[in-house]
């Protein structure tokens, strides 16, 4: 593997890893009722957004992307238990997804 390579797997996992930590914090919000989940659901959804670094990650971003908005919706129409899995669900793919990066 040649240096630029590595820095290429570093940069994705990182990008990955600053998503993760906002559905982290979005999750928890979620169960503990907080006044404030909608702006932590927002702030994953606006880290999806972007491209991921050299758009190798692109696949999994949009699987999220669908998965963050079902679950906001589910939320918003008062169905906490199915707006949960998808944000479980979401979580796991990507830390599936860092933990595959990681061995490159």
């Amino acid at each position: 593997m040649k240096a630029g390579e590595r820095a290429d797997a570093a940069l994705r996992t990182a990008h990955l890893l600053r998503i993760d930590s906002y559905m982290d914090i979005a999750i928890l919000a979620m169960w503990t009722a907080s006044s404030r989940v909608d702006t932590m659901l927002g702030m994953v959804e606006a880290s999806l957004r972007d491209r991921s670094p050299g758009g190798k990650d692109e696949d999994l971003l949009e699987k999220l992307r669908a998965l963050v908005k079902e679950g906001r919706a589910y939320l918003a129409d008062g169905d906490f238990s199915v707006a949960m899995g998808r944000m479980r669900v979401a979580h796991d793919l990507l830390s599936l997804h860092i933990i595959r990066n990681s061995g490159e």
